[in-house]
């Protein structure tokens, strides 16, 4: 069951209007290009937005603007890395250099890191199959070679088609268990600082498989590199009650699937936030009783029992009625006797 508010205020609503260039402060440098961290801000607005003590102040993404300029292979987002061994010798960390990768730009960028670090002289060589979407490694040597994404690449794993584990080339050849997957960004995490109820998110972390956040919007990414998204949302809006009775500063991050931080190469993106009244002590006006709360029939015998409990209590007020008017009978035939 969604909450429904209704707002039952005097209050207009507030629209905010955001460009990532107007930023009070950036919260450090990207990751890949070492520029202005425009993902990540901080705005301190001069006007300051306030509620009364008897109401709470929803936010709401009115509309986004994100220039697709963070790339699909990166550290920032942490699927660049993996573990490369050829035989018992030494393992090497190979490291795919940041940028935007499709099926071909990987045909050309893979083989040579894999040649230039082979510890025995051996050639590489990397095919795909498009009915299978899946890549072949190729060695020119017979010396079984692996690919290790157990803890560099589990993110890396997933460009190639293999799970986050040791892979053994078999015959001079390494084919990916699965389909390669280069859309490693398939929607981004608007995530803000308030203090706020109204967002869950699931997690792969073995120690936090869920947790509160004040995430306002997921964003679907349907745009390819260069392009410029833009998100409208659909329906009715997502909103988030924020404990604050005074709004005068915000902190606005864009965040992966993994939550990490995406970097937009110092390019700037904007969004609108509107923020609304609510007055909760308002009565008669809605429920704000969190339905988890109440108690909810799950049986047919307590079915039965509410039914028969119901019943009895209509027989109770019925055999009441009528003894209150054999009683007002009586009374009259006293009073009017013939």
């Amino acid at each position: 069951m969604s909450a429904s508010y209704q707002l039952n205020t005097m209050d207009s609503s507030i629209n905010i209007h955001i460009y990532a260039e107007h930023a009070t402060n950036f919260v450090g440098n990207g990751t890949d290009s070492n520029l202005p961290n425009t993902s990540d801000f901080l705005l301190v607005m001069e006007d300051i937005i306030s509620c009364d003590a008897g109401q709470n102040m929803l936010i709401s993404v009115e509309s986004i603007e994100i220039p697709i300029t963070f790339y699909n292979v990166s550290s920032a987002i942490k699927n660049n890395t993996f573990v490369f061994q050829e035989g018992t010798n030494n393992p090497t960390t190979i490291t795919l250099p940041s940028q935007n990768y499709d099926v071909d730009t990987m045909l050309e960028v893979l083989p040579p890191l894999l040649t230039n670090a082979s510890t025995i002289g051996a050639t590489y060589t990397l095919t795909f199959k498009q009915s299978t979407y899946k890549y072949t490694i190729t060695s020119s040597s017979t010396t079984a070679f692996t690919l290790d994404f157990t803890e560099l690449g589990s993110q890396t794993a997933k460009l190639f088609g293999f799970f986050p584990s040791a892979n053994v080339s078999s015959n001079q050849n390494l084919t990916s268990k699965k389909p390669i997957n280069m859309n490693s960004i398939p929607f981004i995490l608007l995530d803000t600082n308030f203090s706020a109820k109204g967002s869950v998110l699931t997690s792969s972390e073995s120690g936090n498989k869920t947790f509160s956040s004040g995430v306002l919007s997921k964003i679907q990414i349907d745009k390819d590199f260069g392009d410029v998204l833009t998100f409208f949302p659909h329906g009715n809006r997502h909103t988030l009650i924020i404990s604050r009775k005074r709004l005068h500063s915000l902190r606005i991050t864009l965040k992966d699937p993994q939550y990490n931080t995406i970097d937009l190469n110092g390019v700037p993106f904007s969004l609108t936030l509107t923020v609304d009244f609510i007055d909760f002590e308002s009565g008669g006006i809605y429920n704000t009783d969190d339905p988890r709360h109440k108690n909810i029939t799950a049986t047919r015998e307590d079915v039965n029992e509410n039914l028969t409990k119901a019943l009895i209590s209509v027989g109770e007020d019925l055999a009441n009625q009528r003894n209150n008017r054999n009683k007002l009978i009586d009374i009259l035939n006293l009073n009017n006797p013939k």
